[in-house]
């Protein structure tokens, strides 16, 4: 089972391999973007110009920690590429642990800080008084949700090293179907309107990340995320981060535009307007 899985690179054609990896890419892009959106479209459906601000100003900050399992994801994807075209399969099993530990460790930094800092926050992201606590709401409970956000979003890239690409969507798929369909039951169901919305993506998250860890721990992976596989030497540490910062800094500076465009927006009291009404 765990050689099978390497197969699609020793053997399989390159055009039919490409195509093989492809399609599953390109359908966990497009659930990243009905992700993004459904929390918007759903909270949308209350009429309420408030909550959607809220939604609106509070979903790129969040976006922050996807940015972050970026880091581990891009770069343990490629060290790992490397290390089991080399037959470095030690090396790859290691580099593998130290995503999965490093996303835990650098959550356990950013969440605090988040929980923290929330009003200086808030403040920088442009929340008035009208949509203050709405987005305090949903900002203070996605970021209990950080570990979870990092290890799906950084094994969603890990996994397609050893050519599972189909078990890596699968991943986003699930987390992200789970949140679509949690988001009009708490949202409008239950009339918990941002709570829900933020309450339907933190149970996404942890439903995608589970899957990626029961994946590893039911023994098909040629990988591992055990403890004692983790190590920053070998230069482990190093060769994942130059790798990943650089390909994390795109999904930062979206992130970072859209807070700037969205306070700009919201400073100019334009969100008032009500096409519905």
């Amino acid at each position: 089972m765990k050689d099978k899985s390497m197969e699609i690179f020793e053997s399989m054609p390159v055009a039919q391999a490409v195509f093989k990896n492809a399609l599953p890419a390109m359908a966990g892009m497009l659930m990243v973007l009905v992700y993004n959106l459904a929390d918007t479209f759903f909270i949308g459906q209350t009429h309420d110009a408030l909550q959607v601000a809220a939604v609106s100003l509070a979903t790129p900050v969040f976006l922050l920690f996807m940015a972050a399992g970026t880091i581990f994801g891009i770069g343990g994807t490629s060290v790992i590429s490397r290390a089991l075209g080399e037959g470095r399969k030690d090396h790859a099993r290691k580099v593998c642990s130290f995503c999965m530990w490093s996303c835990v460790v650098l959550d356990v930094a950013m969440s605090p800080v988040f929980l923290i800092f929330m009003d200086p926050i808030l403040t920088l992201i442009g929340a008035s008084a009208e949509t203050w606590e709405m987005t305090k709401t949903y900002l203070w409970i996605v970021a209990w949700s950080g570990p979870f956000v990092l290890v799906s979003n950084c094994y969603a890239n890990v996994i397609r090293a050893e050519g599972e690409s189909g078990k890596a969507m699968m991943g986003q798929l699930l987390g992200n179907l789970i949140n679509v369909v949690l988001d009009p039951i708490m949202i409008l169901g239950f009339g918990w309107n941002v709570a829900g919305a933020a309450i339907a993506t933190v149970i996404g998250n942890v439903i995608g990340a589970a899957y990626y860890i029961f994946y590893f721990l039911s023994g098909k992976s040629s990988l591992s995320i055990h403890p004692r596989e983790f190590t920053v030497k070998e230069k482990v540490c190093s060769s994942v981060l130059i790798i990943g910062i650089p390909a994390a800094l795109g999904s930062l500076l979206m992130s970072v535009s859209q807070i700037l465009i969205n306070s700009l927006w919201h400073s100019t009291g334009i969100w008032r307007w009500r096409p519905w009404a």
